[in-house]
């Protein structure tokens, strides 16, 4: 997490190339960024117009991102490509974000990742195990996706009371703030969870608390040293 010198968490923009990611990814994508700073532009580029988009449609309402439609303006050229740099320049020039969540999995945004880099802002790319090296390594970071959802379905974990919980998102709020010593601490995994699920409750499954519910899951260990100083980790 990118945290400014007062304290402020960078301000991203996200952009995604509906095009070229898949829109499984998205939730991904919110999740991994959340963690690195806070979204403060949105937008997915793509042609609506076509009917294979429509799948995008509850996702963008869902994570209130703003739908660019692009015409295709000529076979030879990718429309989406060219109107999603152009923005990113113009965000970039305003001085409007500290950073950029860049969702491609192609190579003809390396140019663009480096020309990003050279004002100091940070790119974090998203796409594919397929993406080419030179466009990740023109990243900050680059997150491989398609790798993130095969992690995500790998394991035994379950709690101890059968209410349904958000199994992935509190692994990954863990996984996301680990420290040094390899444990992350409660209370920064309780602020991770209210980022990512505004309405996360443990109450609503049936645990007094959050502390409650992580002594519940199988696949955790935590340890107490005091009454402020709970961690966990996974086993």
């Amino acid at each position: 997490m990118e945290i400014g010198s007062q304290g402020r968490r960078d301000r991203l923009a996200i952009l995604i190339d509906a095009d070229n990611i898949r829109s499984s990814f998205l939730p991904l994508i919110i999740r991994e960024a959340s963690a690195l700073g806070t979204a403060s532009i949105k937008r997915v580029y793509g042609d609506f117009g076509r009917p294979a988009m429509a799948i995008w449609q509850p996702l963008l309402h869902k994570y209130a991102f703003l739908p660019v439609h692009v015409a295709p303006a000529a076979k030879s050229k990718n429309a989406t490509d060219l109107k999603l740099a152009i923005d990113a320049i113009d965000i970039l020039h305003r001085g409007q974000v500290d950073g950029f969540c860049i969702a491609y999995s192609d190579s003809d945004f390396t140019s663009l990742a480096s020309r990003i880099r050279e004002d100091g802002l940070s790119v974090y790319g998203f796409g594919e195990k397929k993406a080419p090296k030179p466009y990740a390594n023109s990243c900050n970071r680059f997150i491989y996706c398609d790798l993130l959802l095969v992690e995500g379905t790998k394991g035994d974990c379950k709690s101890n009371k059968p209410a349904k919980l958000p199994l992935k998102e509190i692994l990954a709020a863990i996984d996301d703030t680990l420290g040094d010593d390899g444990w992350a601490h409660l209370g920064t995994v309780g602020s991770v969870l209210n980022k990512r699920i505004p309405n996360f409750d443990p109450r609503k499954h049936d645990f007094k608390n959050l502390k409650a519910l992580i002594k519940s899951i199988s696949c955790l260990e935590h340890r107490e040293t005091s009454r402020t100083s709970f961690h966990v980790r996974r086993k």
